[in-house]
């Protein structure tokens, strides 16, 4: 990919996110850490230009206003590659000790378009997916630890949640991973006791129950800890670039309001006038009036920027630091009055969103790789550096969007949706339990390991269908912890099928029982 595709850019987005300097959408509109850190490489690539033409290096200005170029971005994509590899190895290495299932599923692995086509993408969600796995990894060789977690394993995996939220807002979600996978493995060895009749196996089980419930606690303090932080660090950096802080979730909620186009005049009044009741302000009152309004014409699009705009102007606020706050403030409290309660209207919506979610298949989300990249050949004038890069410079979007057709490699597998891969976890993890059960091997670890996973991929896609409209792009977090999952229930399998290393065989009752006041301080 590195030699035969140019770097593809998530449209305007990557454009802010690499050549804007610290501010509101730096900071606080996407997640910090992508947008500065990808800086680093692409000023060593500026530095690699300067010396071929015989310039002095660049300045530290810089990491303020960086410059792009050619060799900037193919070393931002050789390091994201770079990286998706490492974290790749690390998760496989994780999942089964036999090497040919490593080979198998790194074969598997390196067939599947999805993550290598967001390796070569400029923006915000591959650093996400890349921290996504080692996160994914960090918590497996948490719930497989038989005996004490060290504090290294803890303070890693609250590192990790800090750096994922810092790149995307909403993998706040992350951190509820650890202590519900705990919480369904206490629910498990508290029920097992009610199945077992021999009072030391009764006793053992109520030892594992209180290990696994005070280590989701300590998993949900080392959540809790992660989420404390990045505040910390946003209040930090926003007060380093003299720019205010506030949330900005109400404007992503306004691109969610596009499903009051489809809806029919009386609907969406009534819709409207129930938002209105559910807030006493009188300033969400003008922008739902607002709304009404925006709607009333028989539209068939709608101008996010452009309600933003004349939003503002009616609520007379003048474009100053503290009256954009207070409007972020308004547009927040908008949200809340469509959010809570929802109205059935906005659930229909919502769930029709998640209904399409289910149904994409990996071609579609690498599709809008290639899509996003050719935003730019009718909206020249918003990204006046992309016209020097290989990408753009002497191109088209027909030629761009032709790479996608020409490569097999990325419209594959076609007909493989979401819910088919669902449908294929389960009956792993039906399989995990099954093997596990035959070979007298101890299942229930990975199976709320894995079912953790899972459901966490499909809450955060619930939560992005609440927040925006859907985009195919927005369900890669609920297709890699599912495949992140699936990989772990088959190295689980193969493992309890194959290998022979005592290590993987549970000790007997009397010699765990030795074990029970470490357990009760870990």
């Amino acid at each position: 990919m590195l030699s035969a595709i140019p770097p593809l850019w998530r449209d305007v987005d990557a454009y802010i996110q690499v050549t804007q300097p610290p501010g509101v959408a730096t900071i606080l509109h996407y997640g910090p850490l992508y947008c500065f850190a990808a800086r680093v490489p692409l000023y060593f690539g500026d530095a690699i230009e300067c010396l071929r033409a015989g310039q002095p290096l660049p300045k530290l200005g810089f990491f303020i206003r960086p410059v792009l170029t050619d060799s900037g971005g193919f070393l931002l994509l050789l390091l994201q590659h770079l990286s998706l590899c490492l974290a790749t190895l690390r998760l496989i290495t994780l999942t089964t000790h036999l090497f040919w299932i490593r080979f198998t599923l790194a074969l598997v692995w390196a067939l599947n378009p999805l993550f290598y086509a967001f390796a070569h993408c400029v923006g915000t969600e591959t650093l996400s997916m890349i921290l996504m796995l080692l996160i994914g990894a960090t918590g497996l060789r948490i719930v497989r630890c038989t005996r004490r977690v060290s504090r290294m394993e803890w303070c890693l995996l609250g590192i990790l949640l800090w750096l994922s939220i810092l790149t995307r807002h909403i993998n706040a979600a992350l951190v509820g991973l650890l202590p519900f996978a705990f919480f369904l493995l206490t629910a498990h060895r508290l029920l097992a006791i009610r199945f077992t009749r021999s009072q030391l196996a009764q006793r053992w089980q109520r030892l594992l129950a209180k290990q696994s419930f005070r280590r989701a606690m300590l998993a949900l303090t080392v959540g809790i800890s992660s989420i404390v932080l990045t505040n910390a660090s946003l209040r930090a950096l926003c007060y380093a670039a003299q720019t205010p802080y506030r949330s900005t979730v109400g404007v992503t909620f306004l691109f969610r309001l596009k499903f009051l186009l489809e809806l029919p005049v009386d609907d969406r009044n009534q819709l409207l006038d129930t938002v209105s009741k559910n807030s006493d302000a009188a300033d969400v009152k003008k922008v739902i009036a607002l709304l009404r309004s925006e709607f009333r014409a028989e539209n068939l699009t709608w101008d996010v920027a452009a309600f933003k705009k004349k939003a503002q102007a009616s609520l007379i606020l003048p474009q100053t630091d503290e009256n954009e706050q207070k409007f972020h403030a308004v547009l927040n409290r908008t949200m809340w009055a469509f959010l809570y309660p929802p109205e059935k209207t906005l659930l229909r919506a919502v769930a029709t969103d998640f209904k399409r979610s289910q149904h994409t298949t990996i071609p579609d989300i690498v599709k809008q790789l290639f899509v996003a990249t050719t935003f730019y050949f009718s909206h020249a004038t918003a990204m006046p550096q992309f016209g020097a890069l290989i990408t753009f410079r002497d191109n088209n979007a027909s030629r761009v969007f032709a790479m996608f057709k020409d490569h097999p490699y990325f419209r594959h597998p076609k007909n493989l949706s979401f819910s088919l891969l669902l449908s294929f976890w389960l009956i792993t993890l039906a399989a995990l339990v099954v093997v596990g059960k035959i070979r007298g091997r101890g299942a229930a670890d990975l199976a709320s390991y894995t079912a953790a996973l899972t459901v966490m991929g499909l809450m955060i896609t619930v939560a992005n269908c609440f927040l925006t409209v859907f985009q195919p792009r927005f369900t890669l977090p609920m297709w890699e912890l599912t495949i992140v999952s699936l990989a772990i229930l088959f190295g689980g399998i193969m493992d309890a099928l194959f290998c022979r290393s005592r290590d993987l065989h549970p000790p007997k009752f009397h010699e765990q029982l030795k074990h029970s006041d470490h357990l009760k301080t870990s």
